[in-house]
């Protein structure tokens, strides 16, 4: 064959036993196809794997089609909620969903609060619209689980109230179940308190707090 280094012909139907480095000195032209390395960083767009095998850790927002997804968020500091019944966003608690998808979740939410204040729990929808829910939610103290209060849902409404109670000082509020997305966009987990109560009253989600979103279809 040519020598390659010095822009020889190549044949794609012949057949070849390259030995040493080859060293490729002309840009492809665009519609006749590039080549891909496996040693260089490259971005591919718009290509379909066929049964891929991927190593390491998929980090971000990354989505694989076809495959199972799953995504925890770990609450970083302390969520206060003083004098507020407006909900807002736990830092970091968003997930991105796709169209048609299938998820399951669960939301664990130790807190403080008093029964002046109590808290509010929801998720909200930025673009996304689900075409079903199913969910369980579930607030106990620490000290007495005949206070412990459940509830079920199948709302898909946005900024739904799953859990809206101050009837005792609950010290954990858990929310799991599953949904399946009609549209695609984001999901976040939002609180705040159940009365707007200030001072010794005020509502917290404590640090370490976690969620889980795992798409499973």
């Amino acid at each position: 064959m040519a020598n390659p280094s010095v822009g020889g012909a190549f044949n794609p139907a012949a057949d070849y036993s390259p030995t040493g480095l080859w060293t490729f000195t002309q840009t492809p032209v665009i519609g006749s196809g590039a080549y891909v390395t496996t040693g260089a960083t490259q971005t591919l767009t718009a290509k379909s794997l066929t049964s891929p095998i991927i190593t390491g850790t998929v980090t971000g927002a990354a989505t694989l089609a076809g495959n199972i997804y799953s995504d925890f968020k770990v609450l970083a500091a302390s969520a206060t909620f003083s004098n507020t019944a407006t909900l807002a966003t736990l830092t970091g608690f968003s997930w991105t969903l796709i169209a048609g998808a299938t998820y399951i979740f669960e939301v664990n939410l130790p807190t403080t609060m008093t029964t002046v204040g109590g808290l509010s729990v929801a998720f909200t929808l930025t673009t996304a619209t689900l075409t079903s829910m199913q969910m369980q939610t579930y607030a106990a103290t620490a000290a007495d689980a005949t206070t412990a209060v459940s509830t079920q849902s199948t709302t898909t409404t946005s900024g739904t109230k799953f859990f809206d109670s101050k009837a005792a000082a609950y010290t954990l509020v858990t929310l799991k179940g599953s949904f399946v997305v009609n549209a695609a966009g984001t999901l976040a987990v939002q609180a705040a308190q159940n009365t707007a109560a200030g001072g010794g009253d005020a509502s917290i989600v404590l640090l370490g707090a976690y969620a889980k979103v795992e798409r499973v279809l």
